[in-house]
């Protein structure tokens, strides 16, 4: 499978922790974020009943409700509606813009500005190719207002509208005639959404402009009432600090630069002007009107040019000194002439005789010493300027981070410089206007670089910079970090500046200076104070201040209400609700991002008698289900306290009752009784336990035979290389069940096959002597040395299968020959083992007869063939002479009858009996010893005996114990097959041999895989059961009781509970200590025996039956395995699952056309839209009727997504490995890869994009963008926005190697997806939608389209695939413990 690699077109990867200020109160710390504060959550209800102006505090999270509230229009509005956030400047337009499109990076924004030209786009085709499919649209107040003037944008398209800084919208302003000219003319169904975001409803010192604005905006002003106390925790007012200082003396030294200048300006000629001398050269201009005006004002370009550097620097010179001047002239001038010098003018439209006039000019200009320029001594700086030193110089720069407002763009250049000189502590840097947007022309005065202030912000934050010098610039609107210093250099213009200012020094214990000038202008701080609470008290409805607060909440109210069990006694009373409200939010499960903590908010209530009450609502984590996520106090109370305790205790008294609280009071799964017992028995359970011994199935066929009727006979057929060796008939007194042909290795070239045809034929018991007698001629031709002489009672018989007289039989295969008369006779083909009496009758396998001359035998035993050959070949070379020595024995030889008195004898061909008894299993080594020797040896024939009962009897008899062993282990299957697993009717019983084999028993095949396979379907299960019976759990509840239910503690308990652990193989079969089992020993045995087992092996033993199941008749066997061993779970099917949750989905909820896109994303179109709400929602999002978060989804897709991953690689061919599944599994459903998978999974989407080139010709152009699967999530949290955006910057390095890793590597990239490091969110997003289980006839085997990347054969590692680091799989987590 080819990966793709990631495109990240159109996706913003720059993590700047400072945006995070934003939403959280100028903090940078991300955990300060965790969700929406409660008086944000407040704000975002009000929001929603009505139009609102939200007048809270600088840095108190208002853009953060913004955004909130744009979500919850966006997905409740038509899709052909949307949004649009008015701003006053184009930066602040960029900023918000930014902050919008990464927080809800499921909807399309767009700016608006001059920067497109927008003033040029004059037909309508333009503005509804730009806006198609755009969602939000950021822009200034201006861009808006002439739209809605041309008829390009309509009210009646706005879902929403939002006013940045919200104190403008009044008098002429555009934002103000957006509202007076379209908004309240419009109809009333067809106006939008109001909301107005402002730190001070108040633009001027005028109080009574609050009314208006409200009267405009058809708004309320709004602020948190009773949530102050908590927002003060969060907005840190500063301390006020007034520096004074004194006036400039009337003796203060001039600037000699600036004195020159003046010279220069006042002694112009005006007719000298290179302008004025080109007019009057040409008649036909001198009646223009331009050269009429320059006539009677006496101002040409120049003209202006020099004067706007003298204004400034005279401004210079009064507020920061005479050689603060001199530095401003000296550095305009200078830029001038070197731009003249290398050919560049920072002013633009200068003709080249105004240039070269402007240059002869300011030569002329005096200039003092640069040395003394640039140090700039302290008498020729301003008071103002030493006093602002001063202050600074008992700061400590290594803690600082502050802001100094000064009111010109000149001051800020100028200022900066001198702060680098004499505090070079600090690391100063500038920010002003970006001006530039709007068309700005630069002059000969202008210093400040916007270029130059790119990083200011970030470097801010980030702490390289720590004193910005800045103008209002930064009053309103752009993201600046929070500080703890904030100077006004100058007084601020009005109350609108002063609050902005000060909210801009939002870091606890920071300071706020204003610079007073020594005399009555100081009084305006107390002034502004009053016209501040003025102010404040026509929007607030509750006048208490925070003392106020804490004397009402003094107040002693009694509450007897209680909630009790009678079986335990527990109480829950009003006292101790909150606690208990608290620790239950606790106990949810815990989630990165998310703040547990229940949200209260206060209404305040009015009687006739004026006396004010106060009731309260609770809103719980959405992790708890949406019945029982809000409850309101059931009385009015006089303190908030009361209020908060009532509706605490109605929310608990409502988890009590839907069971999540237990008869203890105390949270469900917590210290639920059952739950904890079963994790005190997992924890505590022994490795080994002790169980029963080994059913054995021969007790019964021992007990047969005592009440014997009738025998049934089964056929043995040995065969090697389709040539049939043996057939033999194996009598019991009962019918043997199916057993499984099996291989039986003699050597290791020789294999062969044994078939078992069970219960052939029917036999009387007359036979059963001579069948006896038989069976003990057949096996102590073997295992005479083991055998009981004496008895014939064995418990399975055996004789020859085509014999039609048995006695003749046995009497004829009786005894022993000496094996030379045997070859006399000929008999090869019927000949028995060869025996050497002087070895203890070893026993050889008969091969062929040789003669050859005496001299050619070693003189005792027999001699290998190759040293036999060798040393006959010596012989007839010449090479051994006759006089060998010889043994007594050979004296013998010759004079028996086989001498032909020529000195030759007969020599027996034989090989060695094998010693092995196991010929189920090849022996180790056993290939290494092929080709080494012939193995055949050489013996003298009359030095043997030799067996009358043919060698094939005897290699049956070797083969016994084997056979045996199959067919007790088919009698072992069968019993179980009868008894416990009766109810599922096993088709392939083979299967149920492998779930029952232990590695241990050394069996053909083990329970490895099927307990990989029985494991995912016991999680699935479980998950399913527990999510469709639970309705009201939330995701931690139903991993303790997952956790307990799955555990190998359950399992080992329910495998012995039903006597399982009796029928599992663990010993292997070696057959060293076999012997033949009578019936007289079989039935003396019968005391109870036990054996030592693993509680793990008992658990695997289950999980293989459940995977065995399966492959035998489907899930729905499956199902019925899990009801034998754990009956007291009441299993779901799927069905029974979509019957019980299909209602609970099958809501009417507003479907925003990103949904569908995500439809299009997944590849499946969903019947029930609030599962996929739901399967988008993150634990942090929070609204009025927000739908649950994911995680009761994500805990069921978990499972889901193992069991389509698990099964997909076990139907792989050829079989995988069991290690090699694990790894697959591991690797596939591991955290990293399916981040990676939300990460990079994007479908293509268009847009059209204005092109302007030539702004009097603009036309549009089809642009493509990717739609990522991680851009739906809903969340409100800042910190999760940031932790996307981090990611996405090291996806961003990566997103060559992992791919070209994944589909050209040797190793799987577990360290590459362990640095890219996704949040848990983007694998819990991929876990949670595979939802269709949940529809109508749901079909487990077809997986959603996107999960092909998954779990499509071709994806999966091949078998060996390399891991050099597998334990970053455990870093990186698996779906398992998602």
């Amino acid at each position: 499978m080819a990966y793709a690699r990631p495109s990240l077109q159109g996706i913003d990867v720059d993590a700047n922790v400072g945006q995070h200020a934003l939403f959280n109160g100028g903090s940078s710390d991300p955990k300060d974020g965790l969700h929406g504060r409660a008086y944000q959550y407040e704000m975002l209800e009000e929001s929603m009943k009505r139009n609102i102006i939200i007048a809270a505090e600088t840095g108190s999270g208002k853009t953060l409700i913004a955004i909130l509230r744009i979500q919850e229009e966006l997905e409740r509005c038509p899709p052909e509606k949307f949004v649009w956030f008015c701003v006053p400047t184009v930066a602040l337009a960029i900023q918000q813009h930014h902050a919008i499109s990464t927080h809800l990076p499921a909807f399309q924004a767009r700016v608006l500005s001059g920067a497109d030209n927008v003033d040029f786009w004059t037909e309508a085709w333009i503005w509804d190719d730009v806006l198609k499919d755009i969602r939000i649209v950021v822009s200034t107040h201006q861009v808006l207002l002439e739209a809605l003037g041309h008829g390009f944008v309509r009210m009646k398209q706005l879902a929403l509208m939002v006013f940045d800084e919200a104190h403008s919208c009044i008098g002429n302003h555009p934002s103000s005639r957006i509202l007076r000219d379209f908004y309240h003319r419009s109809h009333v169904e067809e106006r939008p959404a109001i909301m107005g975001l402002t730190a001070s409803p108040v633009v001027n010192n005028r109080v009574g402009t609050l009314g208006k604005l409200e009267s405009n905006l058809n708004a309320v002003a709004k602020t948190p009432k009773l949530h102050r106390d908590e927002m003060l925790q969060y907005v840190h007012r500063p301390e006020l600090i007034k520096l004074t200082y004194p006036a400039n003396s009337p003796d203060f030294m001039a600037s000699l630069a600036l004195s020159s200048l003046r010279t220069l300006y006042e002694g112009l000629d005006f007719y000298q002007d290179p302008w004025i001398i080109k007019m009057q050269s040409d008649p036909s201009t001198r009646e223009s009107r331009a050269y009429q005006k320059a006539m009677i004002s006496h101002k040409t370009y120049c003209h202006d040019q020099i004067k706007g550097l003298y204004d400034k620097a005279s401004r210079v010179h009064i507020e920061l000194g005479a050689s603060a001047a001199d530095y401003y002239i000296h550095q305009c001038i200078q830029k001038f002439q070197r731009g003249a010098a290398e050919g560049f003018f920072v002013v633009e439209g200068l003709e080249d005789s105004e240039k070269k006039y402007l240059q002869k000019k300011f030569s002329e200009v005096q200039i003092p010493d640069q040395e003394a320029t640039v140090l700039g001594y302290n008498p020729l700086l301003t008071p103002k300027v030493q006093k602002l030193f001063n202050f600074l110089r008992e700061e400590e720069p290594e803690k600082f981070s502050g802001l100094v407002f000064v009111e010109t763009r000149t001051e800020v250049a100028v200022l900066s410089h001198l702060l680098a000189l004499h505090v070079p502590n600090f690391a100063i840097s500038t920010f002003v206007g970006a001006s530039s947007f709007s068309g700005r022309k630069t002059t000969i005065g202008e210093l400040a670089d916007v270029k130059n202030q790119k990083t200011t912000l970030d470097d801010l934050r980030q702490g390289r910079k720590n004193l910005v010098v800045t103008t209002n610039a930064l009053e309103e609107g752009i993201d600046v970090s929070a500080c703890n210093v904030v100077i006004c250099f100058n007084k601020p213009p009005n109350l609108k500046s002063f609050i902005q200012r000060r909210g801009r020094a939002r870091k606890s214990t920071s300071k706020f200076v204003l610079m007073f000038e020594d005399g009555p202008s100081s009084e305006a701080v107390s002034e502004w104070h009053k016209l501040e609470d003025t102010m404040r008290e026509l929007y607030m409805n509750d006048l208490r201040t925070l003392q106020e607060i804490e004397i009402l909440e003094g107040q002693e109210e009694n509450g007897k209400r209680v909630l009790s069990n009678e079986s335990t006694g527990a109480k829950l009373t009003l006292d101790d609700s909150v606690q208990h409200l608290y620790h239950f939010c606790a106990t949810l499960p815990a989630a990165q991002y998310v703040d547990l903590s229940p949200i209260f908010t206060f209404e305040e209530h009015s009687s006739g008698r004026s006396l004010k009450t106060i009731s309260a609502k609770v809103v719980l984590p959405n992790s708890v289900d949406a019945s029982l996520r809000e409850a309101s106090s059931a009385c009015q109370w006089k303190t908030e306290k009361m209020a908060k305790r009532d509706a605490a205790f109605e929310a608990y008294a409502a988890l009590y009752k839907a069971g999540l609280v237990n008869e203890h009071l105390l949270p469900l799964g917590h210290v639920d009784e059952d739950v904890d017992e079963a994790y005190t028995a997992i924890e505590k359970r022994p490795s080994l336990v002790e169980v029963s011994e080994q059913v054995n199935p021969w007790l019964s066929v021992a007990e047969a035979w005592q009440s014997l009727e009738k025998l049934t006979g089964s056929l043995i057929k040995i065969e090697h290389d389709e040539n049939i060796i043996a057939e033999m008939m194996m009598l019991l007194p009962g019918a043997l069940p199916d057993t499984a042909a099996l291989e039986l290795h003699w050597d290791a070239k020789t294999t062969f096959r044994v078939t078992i045809k069970p219960n052939a034929i029917t036999a009387g018991t007359a036979i059963t002597a001579s069948a006896a007698q038989s069976t003990y001629l057949i096996l102590q031709s073997i295992f005479k040395g083991k055998m009981d002489l004496d008895r014939r009672d064995f418990t399975a018989l055996f004789m020859p299968y085509r014999v039609s007289d048995l006695s003749a039989w046995i009497e004829m295969n009786s005894g022993v020959v000496r094996a030379d008369r045997l070859c006399q006779d000929d008999l090869k083909g019927g000949a028995g083992l060869v025996r050497d009496p002087t070895q203890n009758g070893l026993s050889y396998v008969f091969r062929d007869v040789r003669y050859a001359s005496l001299e050619d035998i070693a003189p005792d035993g027999p001699m290998d063939l190759d040293q036999y050959e060798t040393r006959a070949q010596a012989r007839s070379n010449g090479q051994i002479n006759g006089d060998l020595p010889q043994s007594s024995a050979s004296d013998d030889i010759m004079d028996q009858d086989q001498n032909d008195g020529d000195g030759t004898c007969v020599l027996i061909e034989m090989t060695r009996l094998p010693k092995k008894v196991d010929f189920l299993h090849r022996m180790p080594g056993q290939d290494a010893k092929i080709g080494r020797t012939s193995g055949v040896q050489i013996m003298l024939a009359q030095r043997c005996e030799m067996d009358k009962i043919p060698f094939k009897y005897s290699q049956f008899a070797m083969f016994i114990p084997s056979i045996l062993h199959k067919i007790q282990v088919a009698m072992v299957v069968d019993r179980l097959c009868s008894t416990i697993l009766f109810p599922l009717q096993f088709e392939d019983r083979g299967l149920v041999t492998i779930a029952i084999s232990a590695p241990s028993a050394q069996e053909p095949g083990d329970y490895n895989r099927l307990e990989f396979l029985g494991d995912s379907f016991l999680k699935f299960f479980t998950s399913l059961t527990l999510v469709a019976e639970h309705l009201t759990y939330h995701e931690g509840i139903l991993s303790h009781q997952k956790d307990h239910i799955v555990s190998n503690g359950t399992l080992a308990l329910a495998a012995v509970r039903v006597e399982l652990d009796k029928f599992i193989l663990t010993k292997p079969f070696t057959g060293v200590k076999w012997r033949p089992t009578y019936n007289h020993e079989v039935l003396g045995n019968q005391l109870p025996k036990s054996r030592d087992m693993s509680t793990k092996t008992l658990a695997d033993v289950v999980e293989a039956l459940l995977g065995a199941s399966y492959l035998d008749r489907g899930p729905e066997k499956a199902l019925k395995c899990l009801e034998i061993f754990l009956p007291e779970v009441p299993w779901s099917t799927a069905s029974r699952a979509s019957e019980i949750l299909y209602p609970v989905y099958e809501l009417k909820i507003p479907f925003s056309s990103h949904l569908s896109q995500v439809e299009q994303l997944i590849g499946y179109e969903f019947n029930l839209k609030a599962l996929l709400v739901e399967s988008l929602t993150h634990a942090s999002h929070i609204g009025p009727n927000v739908s649950a978060s994911y995680q009761r989804l994500e805990f069921l897709g978990d499972s889901v997504l193992d069991n389509i991953v698990t099964t997909t690689a076990f139907a792989h061919e050829p079989p995988i490995a069991t290690q090699d599944l694990h790894l697959i599994r591991t690797a596939l459903v591991n955290g990293n890869f399916l981040g990676y998978i939300c990460l990079t999974h994007s479908i293509s989407l268009h847009r059209a994009d204005p092109v302007a080139d030539d702004p009097e010709n603009v036309s549009t152009i089809d642009v493509t963008y990717p739609f990522y699967l991680w851009q739906a999530m809903r969340h409100a949290s800042p910190a999760v926005r940031i932790a996307q955006q981090s990611c996405l910057s090291r996806l961003e390095s990566l997103h060559d190697a992992i791919p070209d890793t994944l589909t050209n590597g040797t190793s799987y990239p577990w360290s590459l997806l362990a640095r890219l490091e996704p949040p848990k969110f983007m694998s819990d997003t991929i876990e949670s939608l595979p939802r269709r289980h949940l529809q109508r006839h749901p079909r487990l085997s077809r997986p959603l389209p996107l999960l092909s990347r998954v779990s499509r054969p071709d994806a999966l590692p091949p078998p060996g695939y390399e891991s050099r680091d597998c334990s970053a799989a455990s870093e990186g987590g698996t779906g398992e413990a998602g």
